[in-house]
């Protein structure tokens, strides 16, 4: 199963983990040797799930260059692309990401880097790559036989193509990915793993492991944390569910937003999980046309404001509360806009974000002017010297549907900032 910053959905692997190394045995020899190992983890995996194979798992062993030519073909899928440009576009609006970088190209070099083994649903097959150590593959493969099993339970391929939903893409994704990687630790049985400060001492291994390899040392904040999100909050939503003795419910319950899985503690309590996110809707734009749109969610939230702020406190403080989001970017006559309005559960949760929002703005453009108002629910700003030319910002707060929202928008000063017709902006269950 494949990670990343909106990766493509269908591989998934568990390369975020390990170490690729050097192995000359023969690839039918690697390849039975796997069959075996499989057939014999597979109870032990079953027991750690509370789900049961319906039908053996298909092993096979591909080189490195067959692994690139698959992760080449899952980026360059139209739709899958298409994704990841607005991705890029919303990134860089915000600024997580330089105007440079390439995100899809980045992408691919981090899955070539990291992937040992993956799972690919299309096919039903695990996939373990030729040359893998030993050690190495015996964990992929623990890892990716969870992903099997879940496939023989759930449709993984439906469940990460959804479009257009990138938050609860993600939460599935963390989901699926955090209890095959709890499994792979195995699954609070081992003693080890029950002793205090285990699981502490172990997520801090998963996320030194990921820093050393070279690409994703280098990646931007917001792509190294994209790509630990599954394996390090996915895991601990599983370790506190597991814990409650429902090993298999986070795949019979996914969490349909990333704010379910941060707070894990309260999902894997039916009675006070988080209800699922309001569904926002936004209207054509005034001006101009909305090329992309998708959603951040809580977790892409918290992730902006630490960009900016540095204060992981007043980060997750002021994404706590949140209910749902939707962003645009839009193509305007005087160049690219962003929009991004977000709902809030309650007042003092929207007052939070649009406070740290106004600790933002002069973060992200450090020549921002704010104009004089009276209006304490609104924020206009000039950046005169802003890279590519003025910018003109607002940021205001409001009701939807009696609940608070916050409106966001960067847009060229020629195109002016008013592009939300917040009377057309709609709020669903």
């Amino acid at each position: 199963m494949t990670s990343g910053p909106r990766p493509p959905r269908r591989a998934l692997a568990a390369g975020a983990l390990l170490a690729l190394a050097g192995c000359d045995a023969p690839v039918g020899d690697q390849r039975a040797s796997y069959v075996e190992q499989a057939v014999a983890l597979a109870p032990e995996i079953e027991r750690a799930t509370g789900l049961r194979f319906t039908t053996p798992p298909k092993v096979e062993v591909r080189t490195a260059e067959q692994v690139r030519a698959f992760v080449q073909r899952e980026v360059d899928e139209p739709e899958a692309r298409a994704e990841l440009e607005g991705q890029q576009a919303a990134y860089r609006a915000l600024g997580m990401i330089p105007d440079t970088l390439d995100l899809r190209a980045l992408l691919v070099r981090v899955l070539e880097e990291q992937v040992v083994g993956y799972y690919d649903p299309r096919s039903k097959t695990l996939y373990v790559v030729q040359g893998a150590d030993s050690a190495a593959a015996a964990v992929t493969l623990r890892h990716e036989l969870v992903h099997a099993l879940q496939d023989q339970h759930r449709n993984l391929d439906s469940l990460l193509r959804v479009r257009g939903q990138a938050d609860r893409t993600a939460a599935a994704h963390a989901a699926l990915e955090g209890q095959a990687t709890w499994v792979q630790l195995g699954g609070g049985g081992d003693l080890a793993m029950r002793m205090p400060g285990a699981w502490e001492r172990t997520r801090e291994a998963i996320r030194g492991n990921m820093d050393r390899t070279p690409v994703l040392q280098t990646a931007p904040f917001v792509v190294r944390e994209t790509l630990l999100f599954p394996y390090l909050s996915g895991a601990e939503l599983a370790r506190r569910v597991t814990g409650g003795g429902h090993a298999d419910s986070v795949l019979l319950r996914l969490p349909a937003s990333t704010e379910q899985v941060l707070h894990g503690d309260r999902y894997a309590d039916p009675g006070k999980a988080p209800g699922a996110p309001v569904a926002v809707t936004l209207p054509a734009p005034r001006l101009g046309e909305a090329r992309a749109e998708n959603t951040l969610g809580e977790f892409e939230t918290r992730l902006v404001l630490f960009q900016h702020l540095q204060d992981l406190g007043t980060a997750a403080q002021a994404s706590g509360g949140w209910g749902g989001d939707r962003w645009q970017v839009v193509r305007t006559p005087a160049g690219e806009a962003f929009v991004w309005v977000t709902a809030w559960d309650g007042g003092p949760d929207a007052a939070e974000f649009f406070d740290a929002m106004t600790q933002v703005i002069p973060k992200r453009h450090p020549s921002a002017q704010l104009a004089p108002s009276k209006d304490a629910t609104a924020r206009a700003y000039t950046v005169p010297g802003a890279p590519g030319g003025a910018r003109a910002l607002q940021l205001r707060a409001a009701e939807v549907g009696g609940r608070p929202v916050v409106v966001y928008v960067d847009a060229p000063a020629g195109a002016g900032a008013d592009l939300v017709d917040l009377a057309r902006v709609t709020l669903a269950p």
